[in-house]
Formats: C-alpha cells, sequence, structure tokens
C-alpha cells in the first residue's frame, strides 16, 4: 500500500530500513524515466530538489526533515524549476557520509544513486523514515516536513517525535488543576480487588494516594497532587470535560463520503472502556447485515466480525497520540465501508507492513497495561492478524499526515 504524498511513483522506489556502514555503499536503482517522472511532479512532501552547489548545512536539514517525517528522495543537481544542472563535485558519496556523521544527530543511513540525463549527472538520496527519531541538525535544531518545504518542530511537535521515539510517555504526563476529586474512586476500587485483591476502599486515605502515586494515576505537577493522562482516561469522572480530544466521533452517511446525506451522529464520551464498549455497540447497531438462501432457510451473513470491531477501536484508543489535542477518533459507517482513523503516526520502528506481522511498539505503555488487565488486550501483537485474517483483502491499513487509518469494506 502506498501512503507518499508523492504518489505512486516513490512507492515503487521503496524505503526500507538499513543497518548503518561507513560508506553509502547501498545503491538504489532509479531509471531515467522514473528520474523524469519525480522531477515533472514537483517538490512534495517527500521529493525535494537542490542545486549541485548546495551548502552541507542544507542537505543537513532537508534529510532531517525527511527523517523526522515519513522520509523522502533529495534530488541534487535539479534546480527548483526542475532544470537538470547536474553535479560536477568528486566523490559525492563521501561528503554525503560526512554530513551524516558530522551534521546530524543521531547519524543516519542513506542510499543513492547516480543517474546520467541529459548529458549530465543527478545524485538521488533516498532517506528513510527515522528509526531514532527525533533527528536534529548540528545547531541544535529539529526539523520537519511541511508540504514541499521545511520548520523547525512547534513545542508540540517535538513532544510527538520524542513520543514516538519512547523517550516521552505522554499517558503519564500531568494534567494541571485536577485532584482525587476527579477519579471515580468506586472504579478504582473495583479495579484494585479484582484484579489485584486489594481492599482499596477499606484503607486509609493517605494509603490510597500512595496507591495512586505508585501506579501512576496521580503525580506530582509543580507541587501539586493531580492525576495523570492516563489515570483520567481510564477511572475519571467525564474525562472529557479536561481532554476534549478523548472523544470519539461516530457518524453514520448514505453514501460513500462526507458530504453524503447524515443519517446520525453522536459523540461518545466516558472512560476508555466506556469509549470501546459505546462505540462497539453502536456500530453493531447500525452495520449492514447481507442475508443468503440456504436450502429453505435464509441465512445472515455478518460483514464485520464483532471482535475485528471491537480490536480495531481498543488499538484506536489505546495507541492514539494524546498529544494531538485538535483531533479525535473518528468512526465513521459509509454505504460500502467502515472508517476509523486514530490520530497519532505509528511509532518509529514500525511500518505498515510490520504491524501486518504482529510487530508492535506501543506508544501507551501506561494505557496498554491496563488495558490488558481490564481484558481489553492480551499484550501478544496478535490484534492486526487476527483482523486480517477475519477480514482478507477486505481491510486496508494507511497513515495520512499525523493520522492512521483502517478502512473495512462490505
Amino acid at each position: 500500500m502506498n501512503v507518499w504524498g508523492g504518489g505512486l511513483l516513490i512507492d515503487k522506489i521503496g524505503v526500507q530500513d538499513l543497518s548503518w556502514t561507513s560508506k553509502l555503499k547501498t545503491k538504489m536503482q532509479i531509471t531515467q524515466n522514473t528520474l523524469q517522472q519525480l522531477i515533472s511532479q514537483g517538490e512534495n512532501s517527500q521529493v525535494e530538489f537542490k542545486s549541485a552547489v548546495v551548502r552541507p548545512e542544507a542537505v543537513a536539514r532537508e534529510i532531517t526533515a525527511f527523517a523526522n517525517y515519513q522520509g523522502g528522495i533529495l534530488l541534487i543537481g535539479v534546480e527548483d524549476d526542475g532544470t537538470i544542472s547536474g553535479v560536477s563535485k568528486p566523490n559525492m558519496e563521501e561528503w554525503l557520509v560526512n554530513i551524516t556523521r558530522h551534521n546530524i544527530i543521531p547519524a543516519l543511513n542513506l542510499q543513492t544513486s547516480a543517474i546520467e540525463m541529459q548529458g549530465k549527472t543527478v545524485f538521488a538520496v533516498k532517506i528513510p523514515k527515522g528509526v531514532d527519531k527525533p533527528y536534529q541538525t548540528i545547531d541544535g535544531k529539529y526539523w520537519i516536513r511541511a508540504g514541499s518545504t521545511n520548520r523547525t518542530a512547534t513545542k508540540e511537535e517535538l513532544s510527538r517525535l520524542f513520543q514516538q521515539a519512547g523517550l516521552v510517555h505522554f499517558d503519564i504526563a500531568p494534567i494541571a488543576k485536577t485532584s482525587l476529586k476527579d477519579l471515580d474512586l468506586n472504579s478504582i476500587g473495583n479495579y484494585y480487588q479484582t484484579y489485584y485483591d486489594i481492599p482499596f476502599a477499606d484503607l486509609e486515605s493517605t494509603e490510597q494516594v500512595n496507591i495512586l502515586h505508585n501506579a501512576d494515576i496521580f503525580t506530582q505537577d509543580e507541587g501539586q497532587t493531580v492525576t495523570t493522562l492516563g489515570g483520567l482516561l481510564l477511572f475519571g469522572k467525564q474525562p472529557q470535560r479536561r481532554l476534549p480530544q478523548a472523544a470519539i466521533t461516530f457518524a453514520v452517511f448514505k453514501g460513500t463520503d462526507i458530504t453524503a446525506e447524515l443519517i446520525d451522529k453522536k459523540e461518545i464520551t466516558g472512560t476508555l472502556p466506556e469509549l470501546i464498549d459505546k462505540t462497539a455497540s453502536l456500530v453493531q447497531l447500525f452495520l449492514p447485515v447481507s442475508s443468503s438462501i440456504e436450502g429453505n432457510q435464509r441465512k445472515e451473513n455478518i460483514l464485520i466480525p464483532h471482535k475485528v470491531v471491537r480490536e480495531a477501536i481498543v488499538n484506536a484508543v489505546a495507541h492514539r497520540d494524546y498529544s494531538i489535542s485538535q483531533r479525535k477518533i473518528t468512526v465513521y459507517l459509509f454505504q460500502d465501508r467502515l472508517e476509523i482513523t486514530s490520530p497519532g503516526n505509528l511509532p518509529n520502528t514500525l511500518t505498515l507492513d510490520k504491524i501486518r506481522y504482529g510487530n508492535s511498539a506501543p506508544r501507551n505503555m501506561f494505557l496498554v497495561k491496563y488495558l490488558d488487565n481490564l481484558r481489553y488486550f492480551d499484550g501478544l501483537g496478535r490484534g492486526i492478524p487476527m483482523i486480517i485474517k477475519a477480514m482478507g483483502d477486505k481491510v486496508a491499513f494507511e497513515e495520512i499526515g499525523v493520522l492512521f487509518k483502517l478502512k473495512f469494506y462490505l
């Protein structure tokens, strides 16, 4: 599946993770025809042109931005207007090695190709999606790709990059101006009684607070005891009052796109277990059922098994990026498909291919642990393989910008 903004061309060239070597020995094969097509489509989120006289710091900036995004291709020897000016610099590969070693932190692996066109040489550099994000240039700046340009990451974007690297866990971040009053102590008591045989409700308040601190449900923020994001999502009273992005938007359309007539729309709120249960029930309520005749009887056929819907929704709420405050999970039912869209790219080490075979790198370790205890997860990475086995070619996965989308075709 191609998820690159540059179109099918880049998908043909491909991006893969490679081990770092002291020299750029790995070659990628780009034909003259492919190069011409890349140039004709112009610069975009994953293709950049650079003159042969480009300075090392500019190349480092481009490579860093691509690696912090979804990867890309840098064409050296092509002007901004697509004119081929060519590369005459000797030892081009060694020059790039020095840039990746001395101008980028941490060092990156690259693939290169020299293509002859119009009597000139164009040097193509393929930068894979970085596995050691975030990357920065030697001057301490974190660059990201924004359309066909680069810019330094905002505080929110930088936070997401650190999350993807597993260096920061936003699900145990403090939520300002919260307290014990924002938590449902009955729910917490039931949890500890059921899964740990701890009589939480019978403990003194100081002991309860101590447990909540050790369990990362509570934390300190500027000297104040407050709830963590995960604690509020799992055990909070009306968690969407503090975290509006944690709601789920559910909609049913009488057509195949969002411009079609709207049949129903709901804003689903509550704790994560409540979100999962409510949303799965709504999908089952509105999901059409096909039927066939076997003998003299009609047999109803479930288009999307309940376990598939439930697994997809569990993954959405557990793995979404909660630092993206302007986006909610959306569950849209069209006449031909069900779409579940969750904010957040796949973490650093994951790709769309890897998740098909059970590879996982949880962004929200706290949420995953508690949802596992609550029997929504089994922690074995079987969810996506199970979905594929049940749905076959009727399921598709996409990364679109900062969104991850599952499509189930009816």
